[in-house]
């Protein structure tokens, strides 16, 4: 087992299918100033599937992904089902992006894995699993203004064979879009997942946007108060 497990570190090939919603086009451009002077919350709720480290890593990278959009990011952690910081009054965020992962379906072949132990991983194994990142997107009072669960389903290959056929068609055929090996597979996902993100809080804010514009002039005499403005 050892020696499989030496044979398996680096022998994985990983196949990625979009699924719902990362599929649709996203007119949003991630490099430009979406959410300029913007106050965003980004929360990452611990699960089953998605541990505490890495929804600290998916914080970090979502934030510095709004970030470079021009907004004011902060991430919070949740845990054990509860909020880890509690919101100040005098800086109320202008955006609420709550963050949470699930596992669909994991499907692996027991009697393929044997074959796989008894060849040396020459017969390769595979695992197929689909995930969910569910996203919602809330105003500083809780009103839910956008929300969605983006699906992806990966393959991974495992096997010093297909490993070495798809190295070296990487290597001297593939175009980098398509590579199946090393980082492509999770570059082409979060490609997408930053895309689509990136169009459900556009949405969000301009629904945000809509909203105040129905609400009565204040008191003071002031003009409305618009979303991502500086108060």
């Amino acid at each position: 087992m050892l020696l499989l497990g030496a044979l398996l570190s680096g022998c994985v090939t990983t196949v990625y299918q979009p699924l719902s919603s990362l599929q649709r086009p996203a007119i949003v451009d991630p490099r430009l100033a979406n959410f300029e002077g913007m106050r965003l919350l980004v929360r990452c709720v611990p699960g089953d599937y998605l541990t505490a480290p890495d929804a600290d890593l998916l914080c970090r990278k979502v934030g510095a992904l709004f970030r470079n959009q021009g907004a004011k990011v902060e991430t919070d952690v949740p845990r054990h089902g509860g909020a880890s910081r509690r919101l100040d009054p005098g800086a109320q965020p202008d955006l609420i992006v709550d963050l949470s992962s699930r596992l669909l379906h994991k499907e692996s072949s027991g009697p393929l894995w044997a074959l796989t132990v008894l060849s040396l991983t020459l017969v390769p194994a595979f695992t197929e699993y689909s995930v969910a990142q569910d996203v919602s997107i809330r105003d500083a009072s809780g009103f839910l203004l956008a929300s969605d669960s983006l699906k992806a389903r990966f393959i991974e290959y495992f096997g010093a064979g297909i490993w070495g056929v798809n190295w070296m068609l990487d290597t001297l055929v593939r175009p980098p879009e398509e590579e199946l090996t090393g980082e492509a597979p999770a570059r082409d996902f979060s490609r997408d997942f930053y895309a689509q993100l990136s169009q459900l809080a556009f949405n969000a804010r301009v629904r945000s946007d809509v909203l105040r514009s129905f609400e009565p002039p204040s008191q003071g005499g002031g003009g409305q108060r618009k979303t991502g403005a500086e108060p």
